[in-house]
């Protein structure tokens, strides 16, 4: 008499139960009974670990890439130079910005091995060192052998270490151009498309030219700079030349020389106070006197241009570049992407952080 479908689904049961038991019998006694190779296998898993730990913490080391190491005093150097370029004193940065500052400057550290990894293992034709152009940017007005060495030094180079160091640049660079050359060549279609999507970008704002004469607050009793420009004002007036007042008495060293004159400026360029006077007058009209900030003026407008769009032909170069600078991004973030996905990039989060 053949099974039911309910007594073949009980035996089915019985069979999985039994191998489930069985397996997890197995897994106790191999962990807890009789040392087997799984137990073996996740104690050398810990002890290594704890090894790995152990050895950042003695070397200060924060990452490894492919098992190349970053220490921690290229990370604190590092993290110098980023507050360094943005006006940062590390010691006034509160802890919880300066940790987001590390683990930021950490991964730039980790793309950076990651280039000078795989750009090692491609032939790459590098520069010799007195054409390297960075070199002279390091030697740049300090002639003095001694002290440029004092300097290497304070940043923890040597020469033979600079020589390598400006070498591994240039091969790196030379080999991120060659992977992403394909990717960022600039196609005429596209950019008649961002010339054609967004006109703000090759639009002409409102300009004008003018000249003007100005008296500094700074160095001068209270009230002086006003009766200076009022007293420059009467002139006008009475027939006096601008250009020769603004000669005279203006103390706009850059524009003295050339009667007051400030060339071709938008409102973007200039202090709000001062574009907001400027920009009612008509042209050829010169402003009564007006104060900012900093001083007081007397400006005379020469001429104006209105808010124009610029053709496709004048705005070619701009549109191209600025296209090709977003292809270049994206082509270096999806590198970088990519060759972590291929390494082995460890991070050691304890030694990156600072309390």
């Amino acid at each position: 008499m053949p099974e039911s479908e309910e007594q073949t689904g009980k035996r089915t049961f019985r069979w999985r139960f039994a191998v489930y038991a069985t397996a997890l019998l197995y897994l106790l006694g191999d962990l807890y009974l009789f040392q087997g190779p799984l137990r073996a296998k996740l104690s050398a898993s810990s002890e290594n670990e704890i090894s790995a730990k152990a050895l950042a913490m003695r070397e200060g080391i924060v990452a490894t890439v492919n098992g190349h190491p970053i220490r921690r005093e290229e990370l604190d150097r590092a993290v110098g130079e980023y507050c360094l370029k943005r006006g940062l004193l590390p010691g006034k940065v509160d802890t919880k910005r300066m940790n987001s500052i590390r683990v930021l400057v950490i991964n730039e550290l980790v793309a950076d091995r990651l280039i000078w990894f795989y750009s090692r293992h491609h032939e790459s034709r590098s520069l010799p060192e007195d054409a390297l152009p960075a070199r002279g940017g390091f030697r740049r007005g300090i002639a003095d052998p001694a002290r440029f060495a004092e300097l290497l030094s304070d940043q923890g180079f040597d020469a033979q270490r600079l020589k390598t160091f400006l070498q591994n640049q240039s091969v790196q660079r030379q080999w991120i151009e060659r992977v992403i050359a394909d990717h960022i060549v600039v196609r005429e279609d596209e950019i008649k498309q961002r010339y054609r999507e967004e006109p703000e970008a090759s639009t002409l704002p409102e300009r004008i030219r003018a000249r003007h004469i100005f008296i500094a607050n700074l160095g001068k009793e209270n009230g002086e700079a006003e009766r200076m420009i009022r007293a420059a004002a009467r002139r006008l007036e009475e027939g006096d030349v601008f250009e020769k007042v603004a000669a005279e008495l203006s103390e706009d060293s850059r524009s003295r020389a050339v009667g007051g004159e400030l060339g071709w400026f938008t409102r973007e360029r200039m202090d709000e106070n001062f574009v907001s006077v400027v920009f009612s007058l008509d042209d050829n009209q010169v402003s009564p006197p007006f104060a900012t900030e900093i001083g007081w003026h007397l400006v005379e407008v020469l001429e104006r241009k209105p808010e124009e769009r610029a053709s496709i032909d004048k705005v070619r170069e701009e549109l191209a570049a600025a296209i090709e600078a977003e292809k270049r991004q994206y082509a270096l973030d999806a590198l970088v992407d990519s060759l972590k996905r291929k390494a082995t990039v460890r991070y050691f989060p304890e030694f990156i952080w600072v309390e």
